[in-house]
């Protein structure tokens, strides 16, 4: 290929971003609780309406999706134990486990990454003991870059944008009250990895995927002193990782690529997870959890080389101060490729602040998560926070 297809220091710079457009959060308003039936008209065309708003955000600011701050804050550690709008993203089956209307606006940034992602999730139980929906919008924008040498020795840097959307909508059945619940969340899934070359030619660094996914899961609770689950991610419509990156038409020396900030790990990957919860107490805000997840996909693709199947395992513990603050502590240990080499550490930590909505008020559930990866190569930083609206109107 012609020497001239090499980025230059501008190039880096200026790749893509400025197609990017401003994206307005959109303001959620409390349903009005008139009557019994028009305040469940309200809410089901809120939910619906605050979801379709997310929906015409920019294609440039897309996400393959968020993990939940109060799944960060317990290392990932929250699957038997999860409830509300945080059900939506690890465990559909335990979303009907509290009464609620709730809207949440969720953030999260991988600093090291560059990589920052805004969702909106809405959720339902009260019309229903039985039954829960939900609705979500997800979105990230990531910017990793990848350096290397040119065929002159010239140390070179391009940077990557990483997008996708993701629309779900949870189902959850209380098929035992009090015993046996399971869920469903079908939704639609775009991701891809792309660049722009000198010529300002739109370049897929990874084949770009449109799919509809499917999330399943199953609790069974233990008279409010433990919950068992099993969830599968992704049966249907897991994307491909980022294994290898096809930067043509460029030219470089293939052994120079550091592509340290670009995971391997698929966005999609299929999944399966068990998780324990236990409740000293009997109270939800009392609890140790320890998850198990197994990742079928993001190692199995891996050109002639020997398939591997990732493995999470992850524990955690929250307690609410007051029933008002809950404090929340975890850590998880990550076996990514196959060897010891990859093997990754985390430690996390979260903290809330909640006030329930009783009959004919408005709550809110605050909550900030941390994780830091302490062992292994490749740092990784994540925050996330959230803002959740809870509404119980007086009927």
């Amino acid at each position: 290929m012609p020497g001239s297809c090499y980025p230059s220091d501008a190039l880096a710079r200026n790749l893509l971003w400025s197609s990017l457009r401003q994206v307005a959060m959109p303001v959620s308003r409390r349903p009005l609780a008139l009557n019994a039936r028009r305040a469940r008209r309200m809410r089901a065309l809120g939910l619906c309406l605050a979801v379709l708003a997310f929906a015409r955000t920019s294609p440039a600011l897309a996400s393959p999706g968020l993990e939940g701050t109060r799944h960060v804050g317990m290392g990932g550690a929250s699957r038997a134990s999860s409830r509300g709008t945080g059900a939506m993203l690890v465990n559909p089956a335990n979303l009907g486990l509290t009464r609620q209307f709730e809207l949440t606006p969720t953030y999260q940034a991988r600093l090291e990454s560059n990589t920052h992602g805004v969702g909106f999730l809405a959720m339902d139980s009260l019309n229903n003991e039985r039954i829960a929906l939900g609705l979500g919008y997800i979105a990230t924008v990531g910017g990793p870059r990848v350096r290397y040498q040119d065929v002159n020795g010239d140390e070179q840097t391009l940077d990557l944008v990483h997008t996708g959307h993701e629309i779900g909508m949870p189902i959850s059945l209380n098929a035992v009250l009090g015993w046996l619940a399971f869920g469903i969340r079908p939704k639609f899934q775009f991701t891809a990895l792309r660049f722009r070359d000198l010529e300002g030619a739109r370049q897929d660094a990874r084949k770009e995927q449109t799919s509809f996914g499917l999330d399943v899961g199953m609790t069974i609770s233990f008279r409010r002193w433990a919950a068992v689950s099993v969830v599968g991610q992704n049966l249907a419509g897991p994307a491909p990782p980022a294994t290898t990156l096809n930067l043509a038409p460029l030219v470089f020396n293939p052994t120079s690529l550091d592509r340290s900030r670009v995971s391997p790990v698929s966005d999609y990957p299929r999944t399966l997870a068990h998780a324990l919860a236990v409740f000293p107490t009997r109270d939800d805000g009392f609890s140790l959890n320890f998850d198990g997840l197994y990742d079928f996909t993001s190692y199995r693709s891996i050109p002639n080389q020997e398939k591997f199947t990732r493995m999470v395992f992850a524990g955690g513990a929250e307690y609410t101060i007051r029933k008002l603050v809950p404090v929340r502590v975890g850590g998880y240990w990550d076996s990514r490729g196959k060897g010891t080499a990859d093997d990754r550490g985390y430690i996390a930590f979260g903290l809330g602040f909640t006030r329930p909505a009783t009959k004919g008020s408005v709550g809110f559930d605050l909550g900030v998560g941390f994780s830091r990866q302490i062992v292994g190569p490749n740092p990784d930083t994540v925050l996330t926070v959230n803002l959740g609206l809870l509404v119980n109107p007086a009927f």
